[in-house]
């Protein structure tokens, strides 16, 4: 933390900065990282404030802390944070409020966006999970045919997801599974009773049931300890903000790399209005920016800006930075800027109790960090493929103790028998939830609100046109069929089978809207992420990919970035940029 305050110094309007980066989230504090140690000097603008651990972490609160149980407080979602259903009252400052922050939406197709304008951005809280995509994702359209591919495969991209992981520390087991890649991994987080359970089950099945891959410390190599980071001391509480910097996120590593170079400075509350143009060349000059809390107007000059504010965040800005060379936005002659949007949808599964488990004195389950998961098993092949949906889905979940009995809110009863009930089944809950890919579609898509809806700073937001198709409503009933079925394999009893697909947004993992391609007709940007219309801005986050797959993407913006950030660099010193 000392080395990044230190990189708090004040940003110069006059100096020509090699790097603009936009966002101090996963991609923006990999870009930071990368660029800082390959010489260039930069700047890093974030649209919230600063986080001070001591203050805004609660590792080690407990519900039973809380006059609310950690919940929300009556109103508060109405008045201030209503669409951040992710959040509780020891992590609510970690998102915006949408009063000050609004989008729109068409009738009856609701957007949930979540997010996060903090120095860290939404690796404060993340889940941690660990994916590699394979050319089942990157190579989806040569084998369905929907769609197109993405212009990169899992070779080119292999070298960086091991740099990506080694940085960050992921936790988790080799599988062998040649649809989920296999990486080079810390000690992975053991399966509790009912995880093996599960798993035996799902075997049966003919499926696989694996570790997940977390970006969790279980051990520490020196790059972590360097920059004060510990190994996992089981807490649980990882979403409240990790204190200790187990889990992987931006505040605690790649920031901190990137200020001890000295090469950084980070300029917190900056909310960037648009990216500025030179009008003789068309290249992005630099930013122009607001003060979150003074409303100073501000402009700063870089070489090359790097636009990192997540998928949505990053497309608004682009949509708003028109100029006379780039009406439609800059980087729009496609016209495919906002198009292609699509999140990962859950919703689906089931829960109920292994009764073996029940009864059983409580141990410390809820310390660990992961659940387990269920790779994808429809769609690999001529053998696994389902004749309703295209590409699939896999599942999250689990069996083990949490620190609250969420069971007693089902539980019927009163008095001295319902306390009974409660404990008997308090130590054998266990539940599996989907998460599955949405096919990216043109007509998802979003755009800057016609009707001139804008934010609390005054810049124009966006309405979102989004819903899912047929196909994602075949795969949801398909998965919760397949999740009762595990179930009822593992010997649960009162299974709850669940039918209702979360809406957009609300599993967090938007993406799409300014895709990459080899054709500037078709696509936003080239294969390196950078704007096939203004070479000098590169798009480093979710907004780049071509399809969701349906693992978490993360680990693939990472990988991405460090690639993008490789090129940025030689392109620099050809003299092409």
């Amino acid at each position: 933390m000392q080395s990044i305050q230190a990189a708090m110094k004040p940003a110069s309007a006059k100096k020509k900065y090699d790097a603009i980066i936009i966002g101090s989230g996963a991609s923006g504090g990999m870009a930071a990282k990368e660029l800082t140690e390959r010489g260039f000097e930069v700047l890093v603008l974030e649209a919230g404030p600063m986080i001070d651990p001591l203050r805004d972490f609660n590792m080690n609160k407990f519900a039973y802390e809380s006059m609310y149980r950690g919940l929300w407080r009556p109103g508060q979602k109405q008045t201030e944070q209503w669409m951040q259903d992710t959040a509780g009252e020891f992590s609510s400052h970690f998102y915006v409020k949408d009063t000050e922050n609004p989008y729109t939406t068409d009738p009856g197709k609701p957007f949930t966006w979540v997010r996060a304008r903090i120095v860290g951005g939404k690796t404060l809280h993340w889940g941690r999970l660990s994916w590699r995509f394979s050319d089942l994702d990157f190579k989806a359209a040569s084998q369905d045919g929907f769609d197109v591919d993405w212009p990169i495969d899992y070779k080119e991209i292999a070298p960086y997801y091991d740099k990506a992981e080694e940085w960050i520390g992921v936790s988790g087991n080799r599988d062998g599974l040649w649809w989920q890649p296999d990486g080079n991994y810390l000690p992975p987080m053991a399966l509790t009773c009912g995880d093996q359970i599960l798993k035996s089950a799902t075997e049966k099945l003919g499926w696989k049931l694996i570790q997940p891959r977390v970006a969790m410390l279980t051990q520490v190599k020196d790059h972590h300890r360097k920059h004060g980071r510990a190994q996992c001391h089981y807490c649980g509480s990882c979403g409240n903000g990790c204190s200790v910097g187990a889990m992987f996120n931006s505040l605690s590593s790649t920031l901190p790399a990137a200020a001890v170079t000295g090469k950084m400075t980070l300029r917190p509350n900056s909310i960037v209005r648009h990216i500025t143009v030179d009008q003789n060349t068309g290249k992005a000059k630099g930013v122009a920016v607001v003060d979150r809390v003074t409303r100073q107007e501000i402009e700063f000059i870089g070489k090359v800006v790097i636009v990192a504010g997540s998928t949505l965040e990053s497309t608004r800005l682009l949509l708003n930075s028109t100029s006379d060379a780039h009406p439609k936005g800059l980087g729009n002659s496609s016209g495919v800027l906002g198009r292609y949007l699509v999140d990962h949808f859950g919703g689906t599964g089931a829960s109920g109790y292994l009764p073996m488990l029940a009864g059983r004195d409580p141990v410390n389950e809820d310390g660990k960090s992961s659940g387990i998961f269920v790779p994808r098993f429809r769609n690999l092949d001529a053998r696994t493929k389902h004749p309703k949906y295209l590409r699939g889905y896999g599942f999250e979940g689990g069996a083990s103790i949490g620190s609250f009995p969420g069971n007693a809110r089902r539980t019927p009863g009163f008095g001295k028998e319902f306390k009974k009930t409660v404990r008997r089944w308090y130590v054998a809950p266990v539940s599996l939830t989907t998460r599955a890919n949405m096919l990216s579609r043109f007509e998802n898509y979003v755009e800057i609100d016609p009707d001139g809806v804008v934010d609390a700073w005054g810049i124009p937001v966006l309405k979102i046109h989004i819903q899912h198709s047929e196909n994602e409503r075949e795969m949801g009933r398909d998965a919760a069929e397949s999740a009762t079925e595990i179930l009822k394999k593992a010997g649960a009893v009162e299974i709850r089978t669940q039918n209702v697909m979360t809406a957009p947004g609300r599993i967090i993992h938007e993406l799409g809207t300014a895709r990459m391609g080899n054709d500037p007709k078709t696509s936003v940007l080239n294969k390196y992420n950078q704007s096939h219309d203004v070479k000098n801005v590169f798009v480093t986050d979710g907004a780049a990919f071509v399809g969701a797959a349906n693992q978490n993407p993360t680990l693939t913006i990472l990988a991405l970035t460090i690639r993008a950030c490789e090129y940025l660099t030689e392109e620099m010193k050809r003299g092409n940029i």
